[in-house]
């Protein structure tokens, strides 16, 4: 495990000790975004998180002597975040499990790792997709009602797009964007290295059954924003000219965050950095092509495989979501 309780690596923790040895970090590999968010426990220990939104600063003014001025409170709203459960649990014929190897705890073992890796790439595209990777999924990035229609004031709109990707800029940190895990970030998983099969599997082809090992594996997660400042969004990309991903759009996408509180990293997929490096001039004497960003403004990128691909055209109108 990770030192740190701050990253999804270090909060994570198996139920089950016969699986100690697991290194979730690795699991993160083909996840990228998941390696640098901010992840902390849900705040009500199970699965609802729970914190308060400042929405007006307090009020001060320069007075006379002698002449009362009235200031305003402080204003704040509550925001609920649920938790959704995410569910990886499997069987596994016990005529594979018991001729493997190492006999039936190391193949389970070997499955536990396929399954949890599996997770860990449906929570990344949960975050970046929203319902629109698993509609009993939690609320992700394009549902969030500051990034969610072309007219938000975080929002940056290529006008003439058609849809189909978007860049997100993000400010990742305790007190804005961060996954929230539940029960204290427990991956529950349920499994006897010494257990007799637990149920009859049928065969749908055959509609006779076998026997299979079974095992319980899932966790609680959700995605807290913690301000409209916390996330900023470059929509309707495409591969039109006008519309491909640039510094222009991304510095246009900076400007809208406060100057004590930008990003800290932006998101994107394998398409919109090949437009971001064919967009930027090549300054090498041998006219070598630009190298591929890792940076935009000394902002790290991000690139994923998990962003939707095919988003419906956002409008300045309505609220489209993804």
């Amino acid at each position: 495990m990770a030192e740190s309780t701050n990253t999804l690596a270090g909060l994570l923790q198996m139920n089950d000790r016969n699986l100690a040895d697991m290194d979730v970090t690795d699991l993160l590999e083909d996840t990228p975004l998941l390696q640098v968010m901010f992840t902390k426990p849900a705040s009500e220990g199970g699965t609802i998180h729970k914190y308060l939104k400042k929405t007006t600063a307090p009020g001060s003014q320069f007075r006379a002597p002698n002449t009362g001025v009235l200031n305003s409170a402080m204003g704040e709203t509550l925001v609920t975040v649920t938790c959704a459960y995410l569910d990886g649990h499997f069987h596994r014929d016990v005529a594979i499990a018991s001729g493997f190897g190492n006999r039936r705890a190391a193949y389970m073992a070997k499955e536990t790792k396929a399954e949890i890796k599996n997770m860990m790439v449906g929570l990344e595209k949960q975050i970046l997709q929203s319902t629109g990777a698993d509609a009993t999924g939690f609320t992700g990035l394009p549902s969030f009602t500051t990034v969610d229609y072309a007219g938000d004031s975080m929002v940056v709109n290529t006008t003439s797009g058609s849809g189909g990707r978007s860049c997100w800029l993000l400010r990742i940190g305790d007190d804005d964007l961060a996954v929230v895990a539940g029960n204290d970030g427990s991956l529950e998983f349920d499994y006897d290295p010494d257990q007799t099969p637990q149920k009859i599997i049928t065969d749908a082809s055959t509609g006779a059954g076998y026997m299979a090992l079974l095992a319980n594996l899932g966790g609680w997660f959700g995605l807290q924003a913690g301000s409209i400042y916390s996330v900023g969004r470059i929509c309707n990309l495409d591969s039109t000219t006008s519309n491909k991903l640039t510094d222009a759009y991304i510095s246009q996408a900076i400007s809208k965050f406060p100057a004590s509180r930008p990003p800290t990293h932006i998101v994107m997929d394998r398409v919109l950095l090949q437009e971001l490096q064919s967009s930027r001039t090549a300054t090498s004497p041998t006219g070598r092509p630009a190298e591929f960003p890792s940076q935009a403004f000394n902002i790290p990128i991000i690139v994923t495989d998990q962003g939707d691909t095919d988003e419906t055209a956002m409008t300045t109108t309505t609220t489209t979501g993804a």
